[in-house]
C-alpha cells in the first residue's frame, strides 16, 4: 500500500488501526553507515536494540558523511529564486558571527540572526567544516529554487566560498523560534500553549510536509527542532539539507512491499534523529512513511507537552512517549496523555482524534 500523506482534519475520525509500540532511541542527529548485507538481519532485532547500537556510533558519525555524498565534486549552485551573497556581506550582517547573535547550534552548523544591507532580518546557518557541506547547501538551494510554500521556511540566499571552507545559508527569520524551544521551555514565549495554537502548528506542519511529498521529496529529519514558528505561530518546515529528491533516484528504486518500487529507496546510511526515526530507516530504506512517523511523534509531543525521550512509569513499566501513547490507547485511557496544563480548555473530540492520528503515524 502506498502511504499518501494528507493534511489532516482533527474534526474527522481517522480510519481504524492496530496499535503497536514504536521504538526507543536518542534525540541526536546522525548519519549511520549501514552494512548492505545486514538489511534482512536488521528486521529481526528489536527497535530498542537498533537504537542502542546506533547510539554507540554517535561519537564518530559526523566524520562519516562520505558514505552518502556523491563521488563527483559539486559546482556553485545557480541563483534562480535564491540569491548568492558574498561571505563578507554575511559576516557584516552577523557582526562578524558574534556570539551575541547566535541563535543556536546543531550537528550541521551554527545559526545566527542577522540584518542585511537593506535592513531585513534574517537567520543564517554557518555550516560546520564537514565534507558534506556543499551537498547540504545544494539541497537547500535546490528546494528554494523549486518552490515557495507558506509552510516551508523560505531559503533567501547562500554564500559559496570553498577556498575559505565557508558555506552559509540565509533564511527568512522566524520570530518565535522552533517548536522544540517551546516544548523545552527555552523560548521567551511560555508554555502552555492553548489548543487552537497547537492545532494550528500541527496543521501547518502537515501542509508543509505534504507539499514536500507532492514534489517527491523526503525530508528525513522531521522533529520539533525543524518546525519553526513565525509571529502568528504559523508552522514552517525547515532544515531540508538532508532531503532526498526521489526523482533523482529512480534508477535506485528498491521496494520490498510496493511492487512498483515508487516510494521506497535504499541508501547506505541512515540519516535522521533518534526517537523520531522508524526502525526501517536503520535498514537504509527511505520513504515518505519515515517522515510521517517523525510527524506522528511530534504530534504526541504537542498534545502531551512531554518529550519523546521522557519516560513515564505505568504499571511498573517505564515507557517513552510513543509507547506510553499506544499503551494508554489499548487500555482506553488516551485522555491521560493530554497536557493537563493546557489553558482555556480544549475540544475533547478534536484532541482525541488528533491523538489517534498520531498513533496511526507511529504504528509499526
Amino acid at each position: 500500500m502506498v502511504f499518501k500523506f494528507l493534511t489532516f482534519d482533527p474534526t474527522e475520525d481517522p480510519p481504524d488501526f492496530d496499535q503497536h509500540s514504536p521504538p526507543a532511541s536518542r534525540p541526536s542527529s546522525f548519519c549511520l553507515p549501514l552494512n548492505p548485507a545486514g538489511r534482512s538481519f536488521m528486521k529481526a532485532i528489536t527497535p530498542r536494540q537498533v537504537a542502542a547500537g546506533a547510539s554507540l556510533r554517535l561519537a564518530n558519525s559526523f566524520s562519516k558523511f562520505g558514505f552518502w555524498r556523491p563521488s563527483e565534486p559539486l559546482q556553485c549552485p545557480e541563483e534562480g529564486l535564491v540569491k548568492r551573497f558574498s561571505f563578507r556581506e554575511l559576516k557584516v550582517a552577523t557582526n562578524n558571527f558574534s556570539e551575541t547573535e547566535k541563535l543556536g547550534e546543531g550537528g550541521y552548523g551554527s545559526v545566527y540572526k542577522g540584518v542585511l544591507g537593506d535592513g531585513s532580518r534574517v537567520a543564517l546557518k554557518r555550516l560546520n567544516r564537514l565534507a558534506s557541506q556543499p551537498w547540504i547547501l545544494h539541497a537547500e538551494v535546490k528546494l528554494g529554487n523549486m518552490t515557495c510554500h507558506r509552510n516551508l521556511v523560505r531559503v533567501l540566499g547562500f554564500s559559496w566560498s570553498p577556498k575559505r571552507g565557508e558555506y552559509l545559508l540565509v533564511y527568512a527569520f522566524m520570530v518565535n523560534g522552533s517548536l522544540d524551544s517551546l516544548l523545552s521551555g527555552q523560548s521567551a514565549e511560555k508554555l502552555p500553549l492553548d489548543w487552537p495554537t497547537r492545532k494550528k502548528i500541527a496543521i501547518g506542519a502537515a501542509r508543509g510536509l505534504s507539499h514536500l511529498h507532492d514534489l517527491r521529496i523526503i525530508h528525513r529529519d522531521i522533529k520539533p527542532n525543524n518546525i519553526l514558528l513565525d509571529e502568528d505561530f504559523e508552522a514552517h518546515v525547515a532544515d531540508c539539507g538532508m532531503a532526498l529528491f526521489l526523482d533523482e533516484y529512480k534508477e535506485k528504486a528498491v521496494s520490498e512491499r510496493e511492487p512498483n518500487g515508487e516510494d521506497a529507496y535504499f541508501t547506505n546510511c541512515a540519516v535522521g534523529t533518534l526517537y523520531y526515526m522508524d526502525p526501517e530507516r536503520f535498514t537504509g530504506m527511505n520513504s515518505v512513511k519515515s517522515d510521517v512517523y517523525g510527524f506522528g511523534v511530534t504530534l504526541l509531543e504537542l498534545i502531551s507537552d512531554r518529550r519523546a525521550w521522557e519516560t513515564t512509569c505505568l504499571d511498573e513499566n517505564k515507557l517513552e512517549l510513543p509507547q506510553l501513547a499506544h499503551t494508554l490507547s489499548e487500555n482506553e485511557q488516551l485522555e491521560r496523555l493530554v497536557d493537563t496544563d493546557m489553558p482555556g480548555g480544549y475540544n475533547k473530540g478534536e484532541v482525541e482524534r488528533t491523538a489517534r492520528l498520531a498513533l496511526l503515524c507511529t504504528q509499526l
